[in-house]
């Protein structure tokens, strides 16, 4: 079943597609939206949501036809072919230009992988009238039956209770109408929503099911008029489902995100989704931070997106770049509002770009920690605690890294070179002590440890280098020099 609306929202889209000028001449186009869900643990459940917008121009008596063409591929095979037909309505005699919307879902259960997903729609009677649209590398996943998951988000135009008769918005007791296009204003101020949650009942121990809900802007930042919202729900089985309403009307024009988490008894996220939706509210003006209250504002900031965990690490993260006596300030900060305060005085001062709503410096410092305990992280200690990870969290990264990981009866280390810094450093990071970790051993920057017997430091064995051992100097760097040549690779920069 197609459902057909009348909708006297037509300035919504134009308020998406204005701005691309081949909409301008189209009495035709399509928006698209997809969501999965779990089924089994070889394929999801993948709905396909659409929507028509056609103007019914100077047809009074005679109803459009459109063809719609939907192709899901793969590696460029065709996984799923579908052709159909949908029909219009009749015009009003008495607006002959009034737009139609047909509304629909498809359903298909998918292996996981990727995909490319292509709808066409074309009117019968106006071959100009054509229209089609794209996603590629879709990814469906395959939902598990051991951790917490949550399904996408799909975003509504209304949901209610299931009514008796059946129809294709039907899922788990509710009516959900589709809005593909996302869009919202004041004429449609409710932005309604659906999704699912699994496995609940074998990872909480508690019988509380807490869903924590933010919205965000488009810089991904949180909303001052809108605090977190939690949801307390008592679990009554391993699955739920969740939906609900938020009314748009006192935010300004722009497109924003919904997040959804599950959460446990201390407040950190277990796991998450999220999706994008769109107002248009030329009436409402945005709000200007800096009016704001400093409590206020850090609640708005990306600092404030922080889980407990991160914000010790940031924090701590942080010591490397500032002096002394902030340190102590920070060592002595009373609770975690106190610490998300001073972060965001300490990365607000040190902003890169304050034209923009989000701290580009602060961004950059946490994909450099987020690297560092991606891959820098022993037994003993974090990435971001580790020498590398600190060099890499003050300097940035380096101009080149040079591995060396066979030379004869040395240890393995690396060579890190910065050519911005000092006109040119080094950071020698060597294999010492039992646990095999690579710890900075020596540099030619200023401040850092130096070392000129590094090298030595690295020897499997006590053999001689073949050098003077009372006097640094010449002979040495050409014994070092000497290793190099006889290994037949090249020295590390700013060494030679």
């Amino acid at each position: 079943m197609k459902k057909v609306l009348n909708f006297s929202l037509l300035l919504i889209f134009i308020f998406i597609f204005k701005s691309v000028p081949c909409f301008a001449q189209q009495n035709l186009s399509l928006t698209l939206d997809v969501c999965q869900y779990r089924f089994n643990q070889d394929s999801s459940l993948v709905e396909i949501y659409y929507n028509l917008l056609a103007a019914e121009k100077e047809r009074a008596t005679t109803p459009s036809e459109y063809v719609l063409e939907l192709r899901i591929t793969q590696d460029e095979k065709v996984i799923i072919s579908n052709l159909w037909k949908v029909q219009g309505e009749k015009s009003d005699s008495e607006n002959k230009d009034q737009s139609k919307m047909i509304v629909d879902v498809l359903r298909y259960l998918i292996p996981s992988g990727d995909y490319n997903i292509k709808l066409i729609a074309k009117n019968l009677f106006q071959t100009n009238d054509i229209d089609s649209i794209t996603i590629s590398n879709y990814s469906v996943r395959k939902f598990g039956k051991k951790n917490i998951e949550m399904s996408d988000i799909e975003i509504a135009q209304k949901i209610v209770p299931s009514a008796q008769n059946k129809t294709k918005f039907n899922k788990n007791r509710y009516t959900v109408t589709p809005n593909p296009a996302k869009i919202f204003a004041k004429e449609n101020p409710d932005v309604y929503y659906y999704f699912e949650s699994y496995n609940i009942l074998k990872n909480l121990t508690e019988n509380i099911l807490k869903i924590k809900r933010t919205v965000l802007d488009m810089y991904g930042l949180p909303l001052p008029s809108l605090p977190d919202y939690i949801k307390k729900k008592r679990i009554r089985g391993n699955d739920d489902v969740e939906v609900g309403m938020l009314n748009i009307s006192a935010l300004p024009s722009g497109k924003y995100y919904f997040n959804f988490s599950i959460i446990d008894s201390s407040g950190k996220d277990i796991t998450s989704t999220n999706t994008a939706f769109f107002v248009h509210n030329p009436d409402v003006a945005p709000i200007n931070r800096n009016n704001l209250s400093i409590e206020t504002q850090v609640s708005s900031s990306e600092i404030a997106l922080l889980q407990p965990d991160d914000l010790e690490i940031m924090v701590n993260a942080s010591k490397y770049l500032i002096e002394d006596e902030e340190i102590k300030v920070l060592n002595n900060l009373a609770n975690d509002n106190a610490k998300k305060i001073f972060l965001y005085r300490f990365w607000k001062e040190r902003d890169s770009n304050p034209t923009t709503r989000v701290f580009e410096s602060y961004r950059e410092m946490l994909k450099r920690v987020q690297y560092a305990n991606s891959n820098f992280s022993s037994i003993k200690k974090e990435g971001w605690q580790s020498d590398r990870g600190r060099i890499l969290i003050k300097y940035g990264n380096p101009s080149e890294i040079q591995y060396y990981n066979n030379i004869a009866e040395f240890k393995e280390f690396q060579a890190w070179s910065y050519d911005h810094i000092e006109s040119g450093v080094v950071f020698i990071f060597g294999v010492i002590g039992a646990f095999g970790d690579l710890k900075l051993i020596h540099s030619t920057k200023t401040g850092e440890p130096h070392n000129e017997f590094w090298l030595e430091m690295l020897m499997v064995s006590e053999s001689s280098l073949g050098m003077q051992e009372t006097e640094l100097g010449g002979s040495n760097r050409e014994a070092y020099r000497d290793i190099f040549r006889r290994n037949n690779i090249e020295m590390p920069r700013y060494l030679r």
